[in-house]
């Protein structure tokens, strides 16, 4: 088994000394209390009947293997939580989607008698092929892509019923292969940068009924031989009531303006197409919970603004239902089914082969041997069309029309960990 390591850079390393730095940081000025630490190992053996998600399907066994670890540190006004995870993706068949997966992240909270302080900071190296659904839509690159994250949030509780609310955020991508300006090669994405701030007000009407009005502004920038500037501003309403023990429901709409200014290279160094646009839509995250001693189930409805690596911002349009049913104490069956549409946000032609629609069904069967392992199997059926430009994706290489049938048998140990107080 070949394990890769030629793709890590300087940069994973600055990341990661990065995060270290920063827990130290946070840990050195805080008062004594309860340290944690815990693990998690996962193991997954799967087989893929078409990888690509082309025509011309290729199948391959994948190994899987995710070692996680998380600390803890927390006292009465302070929470620190750190992960890490360096795992390994191998392909029996096809060699060139050989990976090391890497995920690191800190998340801080910070608590007096009015006000909450809470920032997130996570950095990644992934197959871009692992999240191809949402992101490019291209299931044949093994591209990795690079992920930087920062959310800070800030709560205000003016009165016993009213709080001010306000949160940002910012996240750079960029692809191993990505802003290419040699011709319009679509295993070449774009790198992007995003930021957005939101604030808001806040009321707890009573114990089971909450809403909150907010007013956003987010920026898209990508590069690459199309490179876009995406400019949204929108508000938003949301409402969260619990209707009994067993069923909660939660729902934002809302809406939003996006200016978005496209530029493509026609001849490098000399001319420069250059289209400005506006565009209008709404957006909504519903969902509607239900837990009983057995039997639970998610519904969900999303219409949200979504940064690609294809060089434009875009639209997702997603429906979701998870269901799961406890059969035993330890054994477990459920079943996973989503449709998403995907377009581009500013309403421009689909010149760069954004829009497509995926389908996803999959039932599963967990058995929880232990307290710490539990073994799963699983299918999964997933479907990408592209309809009217499937030939203008295919013609700049990527996937058009296709689906696939994998098959997962996983094994999974968590490691309770170890807890002090001091």
């Amino acid at each position: 088994m070949k394990t890769i390591f030629s793709k890590q850079e300087s940069y994973a390393s600055r990341a990661r000394m990065a995060f270290i730095i920063g827990a130290f940081a946070f840990c050195s000025g805080i008062d004594a209390a309860e340290w944690g630490v815990n693990a998690t190992i996962n193991q997954a053996l799967s087989y893929n009947d078409n990888v690509r998600m082309s025509q011309n399907p290729q199948g391959s066994v994948i190994y899987d293997l995710t070692p996680t670890i998380n600390f803890t540190r927390k006292t009465e006004v302070w929470d620190i939580v750190g992960m890490a995870s360096y795992g390994l993706q191998h392909y029996t068949e096809i060699e060139q989607f050989n990976n090391n997966p890497q995920h690191y992240g800190l998340s801080t909270a910070y608590r007096t008698e009015r006000s909450n302080l809470g920032l997130t900071a996570n950095y990644s190296i992934m197959p871009s092929q692992n999240f191809a659904e949402e992101d490019t839509g291209n299931f044949s690159s093994n591209a990795d892509r690079k992920n930087l994250s920062v959310t800070p949030s800030y709560s205000y509780r003016l009165t016993e019923l009213d709080s001010l609310i306000g949160s940002a955020s910012y996240s750079k991508s960029t692809y191993s292969n990505g802003g290419s300006n040699n011709g319009a090669n679509f295993n070449n994405f774009n790198n992007n940068e995003n930021k957005s701030v939101s604030i808001g007000w806040q009321r707890q009407w009573t114990e089971l009924f909450m809403q909150s009005v907010s007013v956003f502004y987010s920026s898209y920038k990508s590069t690459g031989q199309v490179s876009s500037d995406s400019d949204s501003y929108g508000i938003n309403l949301s409402s969260s009531y619990q209707f009994s023990e067993k069923w909660q429901f939660s729902g934002t709409i809302g809406g939003r303006i996006t200016d978005t200014s496209t530029e493509t290279v026609i001849i490098p160094g000399l001319l420069i197409a250059t289209e400005q646009n506006t565009s209008e839509g709404f957006l909504t995250d519903v969902g509607v919970h239900y837990k009983g001693e057995r039997l639970s189930s998610n519904f969900g409805v999303s219409r949200s603004l979504v940064p690609s690596g294809r060089g434009q911002l875009t639209e997702q349009t997603r429906v979701g239902l998870d269901l799961s049913y406890q059969i035993t104490e330890r054994l477990s069956s459920g079943v996973a089914a989503s449709y998403q549409e995907t377009d581009s946000a500013s309403g421009d032609d689909d010149r760069l082969g954004v829009s497509r629609t995926n389908t996803r069904i999959s039932p599963h069967v967990n058995w929880k041997l232990t307290q710490d392992w539990l073994v799963s199997a699983s299918y999964a059926y997933r479907k990408q069309d592209r309809g009217d430009t499937a030939a203008i994706a295919g013609s700049r290489g990527a996937t058009g029309n296709g689906d696939s049938n994998i098959f997962m048998l996983s094994i999974n140990y968590n490691w309770p960990g170890l807890s002090i107080s001091r």
